[in-house]
């Protein structure tokens, strides 16, 4: 069932996910973990529900026309190790004394979930982009999903199994960032594998007293 049906409305957080999804666009799905594997999810999807809030029943002399929804839900895992997000899934996720990696399996196409309940369907996004532009504070949207993992403490860097022209992945620090065109999603017909490596820092050796 798509996951826009069960989130949470967050009045005024659009701003906040910009922030913590994306650079682009407030849509996208961003994992945090720790050293143990254990983490917590945020996903962000737009959607265009229907216009029944209290306050448009509760005016007169304007005709509403159009309700454009940022919906956010978070979460925790004690693995990421198998974690799916309905079709979307981890692989595999392998922590080691050293460091470790992460494999990210995206499915794409007609018959993919995960991405179709993250943003409106294409013959509604410029409705969406519309409504967006004409919020109080302008939200320009790229029509992109953004992926993003996050080991805490460690030095990441991600890349692509196969590279997928406009498709980025940047790596700084301790987070690495996916960010996929929705265009690139529904053409496609094979997934795309993401994957994240990382090493943890080694302790800098005392120097002589």
């Amino acid at each position: 069932m798509p996951i826009h049906r069960h989130l949470l409305v967050l009045a005024g957080f659009l701003a906040a996910a910009l922030a913590g999804c994306s650079s682009q666009d407030p849509v996208g799905v961003r994992l945090t973990l720790d050293d143990s594997g254990a983490g917590t999810v945020a996903i962000a999807a737009l959607s265009l529900p229907d216009a029944t809030m209290k306050i448009v029943d509760g005016s007169e002399k304007v005709n509403w026309d159009l309700h454009a929804r940022l919906d956010v839900v978070t979460g925790k895992f004690t693995s990421a190790d198998g974690l799916m997000i309905e079709d979307f899934r981890v692989n595999t996720a392998k922590f080691g004394k050293d460091g470790g990696t992460m494999r990210l399996l995206l499915p794409c196409g007609d018959d993919a979930r995960w991405f179709h309940s993250l943003h409106v369907a294409s013959d509604e996004r410029a409705r969406l982009q519309k409504a967006m532009g004409q919020a109080i504070q302008e939200v320009d949207l790229h029509e992109n999903i953004t992926i993003t993992v996050e080991i805490k403490g460690a030095r990441v860097a991600g890349s692509l199994v196969n590279p997928v022209p406009r498709v980025s992945v940047t790596s700084k620090k301790s987070v690495c960032t996916m960010v996929v065109p929705i265009e690139i999603l529904e053409s496609r017909r094979e997934p795309m594998s993401f994957v994240v490596n990382w090493e943890w820092p080694r302790p800098v050796a005392a120097g002589p007293e």
